[in-house]
């Protein structure tokens, strides 16, 4: 089977349960994706996969220093995951939160992306191109256990770097 232009510059594509098809479903980001995939060649991997109900976008830099992103579009709502624990934005897929989706991809790979990390928890902040901070917290801590305050403060933590 023939590659598409996209598949050859760096992109997989996996198929979807469809039979008979390599049509992945319209999503509002796909065509974003697809952008990534062209602009990303030699620096990253990006991988669309069609998913039950939507598109599943995983982007790896080969930057060892840079942090992986990724996303899942299911038509009428977004779930970007940038960390571990943390950086899970769940959005619906109006043209606000595209947009915010697509500003929070630029900055990971620009590196403008800090994690800090605790026991079972991180947050992660990213700065966007108008310098307005997203931060987004999230742990699988044993049941019962609180964090322990301050705990960004004293924490492990780690500036990413772009992935040029």
């Amino acid at each position: 089977m023939p590659l598409t232009a996209w598949q050859t510059a760096g992109v997989t594509e996996h198929g979807h349960d469809e039979p008979d098809t390599d049509q992945l479903p319209r999503t509002p980001t796909l065509k974003f994706a697809k952008q990534l995939a062209r602009e990303l060649v030699g620096v990253a991997t990006v991988e669309i996969d069609g998913i039950q109900g939507g598109t599943s976008v995983d982007v790896t830099p080969r930057n060892p220093h840079a942090r992986a992103f990724g996303w899942m579009d299911f038509s009428q709502q977004l779930i970007l995951q940038v960390g571990g624990y943390g950086g899970r934005w769940e959005l619906d897929a109006g043209p606000e939160d595209v947009a915010l989706l697509e500003g929070i991809a630029r900055s990971v790979i620009a590196g403008r992306v800090r994690e800090v990390f605790a026991p079972g928890r991180s947050a992660i902040s990213v700065t966007l191109a108008d310098g307005a901070v997203e931060t987004e917290i999230g742990g699988e801590a044993p049941a019962g256990c609180l964090p322990l305050p301050f705990w960004r403060r004293w924490s492990r933590s780690v500036q990413y770097a772009p992935y040029r």
